[in-house]
């Protein structure tokens, strides 16, 4: 359920019905698959259905008001975009979320022959603390925030982001969006033309992923 929360985070709201009083909590993506799959994983009656005609986005509402006030207790809150901060997830869960978080607000692309993974948030601190915890779980130094108009975003590239990738998709059996996952297996075969500059690799990178550096 790490997972899932780690993709509400980035791609869900919860608001309370004006004129019923339903306690909703929705999820937007364009993956209806990965929706009714989310859905599922939870137990939970769920209406999928396409926000706009002329869109590609759907959306899964809940209407449940436990889970509306589960929400709010872990840190989750309305209108949360902008303010959000990272919610108490222990430890042994922490890659489920970030997973599920990258999975909603994350993209793995190539720059040219480079690998990159970066992370979107309207939240600085969110971003803040999602780049700590991960360098706290493996080593890959946390990398500096960056503004673009209303959003900011981190960024790892070339070793980092390969080692990112693996700790992320490959040794981690739970849920994952197929197409990132796709991505993470090719950033994984990949090797960099020249050796990496000294102070890329950490010592905790080496002792994680040992059989993936160069």
């Amino acid at each position: 359920m790490a997972y899932v929360l780690g993709y509400w985070w980035a791609d869900g709201y919860m608001r309370i019905h004006s004129r019923n009083g339903g306690h909703l909590v929705q999820i937007a993506s364009i993956d209806i698959e990965h929706l009714q799959t989310i859905a599922n994983t939870m137990g939970a009656t769920a209406a999928l259905r396409q926000v706009r005609k002329e869109s590609s986005c759907h959306e899964m509402v809940i209407c449940n008001q436990g889970l509306y006030h589960d929400l709010l207790n872990l840190g989750g809150i309305p209108n949360k975009s902008h303010v959000i901060g990272f919610p108490n997830v222990p430890t042994e869960y922490l890659v489920d979320f970030i997973r599920g978080f990258i999975d909603g607000d994350g993209t793995l692309v190539w720059n040219g022959d480079r690998p990159v993974i970066q992370i979107y948030s309207g939240s600085q601190q969110l971003l803040l603390e999602t780049g700590r915890y991960i360098e706290l779980m493996t080593g890959i130094p946390a990398p500096n925030i960056s503004h673009n108009r209303n959003n900011y975003y981190i960024k790892w590239s070339t070793i980092r982001a390969k080692c990112l990738a693996i700790w992320l998709y490959r040794n981690n059996n739970g849920l994952m969006l197929a197409r990132k996952a796709a991505i993470a297996q090719q950033f994984e075969q990949w090797q960099p033309k020249k050796s990496p500059e000294r102070g890329t690799i950490t010592e905790k990178m080496r002792l994680h992923f040992a059989n993936y550096l160069p």
